[in-house]
Formats: structure tokens, sequence, C-alpha cells
């Protein structure tokens, strides 16, 4: 017959049992419930990750378009200056959404149904300004977005191949400013204005190269 005190002694070590095993089945219960919480907070595609920080200075931004529009220029001599100007003036120096986040600086609108983003964007119609939604193209990276803006350049549009053709001829980036705006790339009366004005202020011509 055992004694009191050793039946005791049983009860507590089959109570201390019990605790443990209920402490182990709520951390496990949470565990369980974290991990289910954190897979389900994950995004289900990387693909429109930010890629940019949308607090980039006007010098950094710069910095880091240059060389892509540089190499565009010595391809298809088209100023590096008003790649970089436009580039800079259509994305707000890489402030932009569509520019950080999707890496879009000029604006490009999709022309199918993959790789593209829905987003509003200002148009001057009939002489007003008017926030419209359209299909924006979205690349992987900015040196992909300014050769894309160089395709558009070279190739034209679908009704005039030879739109642009005049920006590859200008003798400097003044002349090409003004055929941009004089064969219909932007709605803005101002547009030449804006791009010479952006090229002075921040010296954009110092990478040009003829």
């Amino acid at each position: 017959m055992r004694e009191p005190n050793e039946w005791r002694r049983i009860y507590l070590k089959k109570r201390r049992s019990i605790i443990i095993a209920a402490a182990l089945g709520i951390i496990l219960v949470v565990t369980l419930t974290l991990g289910a919480f954190e897979f389900n907070e994950r995004p289900t595609t990387t693909h429109h990750r930010e890629t940019h920080s949308s607090k980039i200075t006007v010098k950094q931004f710069v910095k880091q378009v240059a060389p892509a529009a540089q190499q565009e220029q010595q391809k298809y001599h088209i100023p590096a200056s008003i790649t970089i100007a436009q580039a800079g003036i259509e994305s707000n120096w890489g402030r932009s959404k569509l520019a950080y986040k999707y890496n879009n600086l000029f604006g490009i609108k999709a022309n199918s149904k993959k790789n593209r983003v829905r987003m509003y964007t200002t148009e001057n119609i009939n002489g007003k300004n008017k926030e419209v939604k359209q299909y924006f193209q979205v690349y992987d990276s900015w040196s992909a977005s300014i050769k894309s803006h160089t395709y558009l350049i070279v190739r034209g549009t679908a009704d005039n191949h030879r739109r642009f053709r005049g920006v590859q001829k200008a003798k400097n980036y003044k002349q090409a400013a003004y055929e941009l705006q004089k064969n219909g790339y932007a709605t803005d009366p101002d547009y030449a204005s804006k791009l010479i004005y952006a090229i002075q202020k921040f010296d954009l011509n110092k990478y040009d190269k003829y």
C-alpha cells in the first residue's frame, strides 16, 4: 500500500506533465496560426515590387539614368540630355509611382494585355488639363524603359514611321526638343520649353556627345 506522501508525489508529477503538454499544445497552435498568417500576407507576385525609392533626388536620378541615355545616343544619335530631361519631367525625376514601382519613366502606354498597369494620367485636351485612366507598360528596369523610348523615337508611330526622325538629325538639344513638340510627342504646348529649361537647370547637356 502506497504512503500518502508517495501518492502526493505521483499526483504532482502527473499534474506537471499535463501542464507541460497543455503549454506545448498552445505553443504549437500559436506557431501554426502565425505561420498561416505570414503565408497569407506574402504577395502573390514579385513582378511589380518596388525597385527604386520614391524619395530619390534629382542628382541621384540623373546619375542612374545618364549611362543608359548616353548608350542610346551612341547607337541612335538621340541627345542624352533630351532622354534624361524627358525621363525626369515625365516621371517627376523618378518619384512618380509609375516610375519607382513599375519602371516606366516616359508614361508609355501599354500595347498589349501583358505587363501593364492602369493608372491616372494628366492629358491636355482642347487646352484643358484632364485626368484620365490609361493602361501603361510595366518594365523590368529603367534601362528597359529608356530603350523603349528610343524605339519610339527611331520607329515613330503607326501612321508615320519617320515622325521623330528630326530628333536624331538635330545638331543640339534645343533643336531636338522643338522637333519633339512639332511632331506631337506630347500634348503639352510648352513641352519643348520645359525640356530646355530642365537641361539648362541641371546641366544635362554635359552628357551629350556629338
